[in-house]
């Protein structure tokens, strides 16, 4: 650090301690005069040694700064080559990759204690209303242009909600970081529609406050770029991954109520969420190819079998015309999502010989 020219001085002031304090303070400074030149010097050792190195020598030569830059290291296992498909609801996830099918709960421990949230939400509107009363009219609304004074008991009730809202915060970060790192064990090409955010938080506005969907499909989409994959962005209009049917080749729109897709050709029934995700990691440039969807489902259709997700039971069809069929309960499913084709069974793994196994559903 360069020195500065403006003249400097040291002022020495005597600090008073009582009898027994001085010696504490004494070994408590030469503890950290040690530890600080102890690091100090280990970090220059380890400094000097990386620049005799040959692989720095050899960045050294290099002209272009984003190739001096690099990639930082990977800390989970990522599949290369493989591609993912993704179903984004409000609260579900559906992904489907070359040997998984699940179905699961966003952010499931990600829990809102609303109940707690609205006591300190009301205290502070209490406590504001008191200490304040000019700030309001008769009617109980806002005078515009005033301006309150927090009181301590505001302050304080307002720390206690940003701590609930901190807590949250972090949980629901941790919560979108290993749900990324589980897909990215899948495939780092990710394959998801065009999501409106917007349309979400009108619909759906306390799940979205919770789980942050936007979010993470931003930590997703950075994951898969650092490790050389990417997330595809599909067009949700054209494509209308939700009312396709590949047997058939159209789109015939369902209720939301409706979480199983009958399959046109009466080969069976395939969850809705489930099957949006094979249809958006069967897309090819935009576009639905029924040939290659028809060899990906070939490939697919024994794994979607053994996870649950596909039933070969034929529909009942009722004389008013009305589909039903003999299927799980959704939330039921749903709460066995990770256990029937997402995570691994450590078990399972140790037996077969590829290293990879699907836990099998109790349906």
């Amino acid at each position: 650090m360069k020195r500065t020219a403006t003249p400097t001085f040291v002022l020495s002031i005597p600090l008073v301690v009582k009898p027994g304090e001085d010696r504490i303070l004494i070994g408590r400074m030469e503890s950290g005069r040690r530890l600080y030149n102890a690091t100090l010097g280990e970090a220059l050792r380890r400094h000097g040694l990386m620049k005799q190195s040959k692989a720095w020598q050899y960045t050294c030569t290099l002209s272009d700064k984003k190739l001096r830059k690099g990639i930082a290291p990977s800390k989970h296992a990522v599949a290369g080559g493989s591609i993912v498909g993704l179903d984004i609801g409000p609260g579900t996830l559906a992904v489907v990759g070359d040997n998984s099918a699940s179905l699961v709960k966003f952010c499931e421990t990600v829990v809102q204690p609303w109940k707690e949230t609205r006591r300190l939400q009301r205290a502070m509107d209490r406590s504001k209303r008191a200490t304040n009363p000019q700030c309001f009219n008769a009617n109980g609304t806002w005078k515009k242009g005033q301006k309150f004074t927090p009181s301590k008991r505001y302050m304080a009730i307002r720390t206690e909600y940003a701590e609930v809202e901190r807590k949250l915060a972090a949980e629901r970060k941790r919560a979108h970081g290993e749900l990324a790192n589980q897909i990215l064990e899948l495939g780092h090409v990710i394959q998801s529609e065009t999501l409106s955010y917007r349309s979400f938080q009108k619909n759906y506005g306390k799940s979205v406050k919770v789980r942050a969907l936007g979010m993470f499909v931003e930590q997703l989409c950075r994951k898969a770029e650092s490790a050389g994959g990417k997330l595809v962005d599909l067009h949700t209009w054209s494509l209308k991954m939700s009312q396709y049917d590949h047997t058939t080749e159209v789109g015939t729109k369902k209720p939301l109520s409706q979480r199983w897709h009958v399959l046109g050709d009466g080969s069976g029934v395939v969850q809705r969420d489930v099957y949006s995700a094979f249809l958006a990691r069967s897309v090819m440039g935009n576009t639905h190819h029924p040939s290659h969807i028809e060899a990906m489902w070939a490939a697919q259709k024994p794994v979607l079998l053994q996870t649950g997700w596909l039933r070969l039971e034929p529909a009942k069809i009722e004389p008013s015309g009305k589909i039903t069929v003999a299927t799980p309960l959704d939330r039921v499913v749903c709460k066995r999502g990770l256990a029937i084709g997402h995570s691994r069974d450590v078990v399972a793994v140790m037996r077969e010989p590829d290293g990879f196994a699907l836990r099998t559903p109790c349906l």
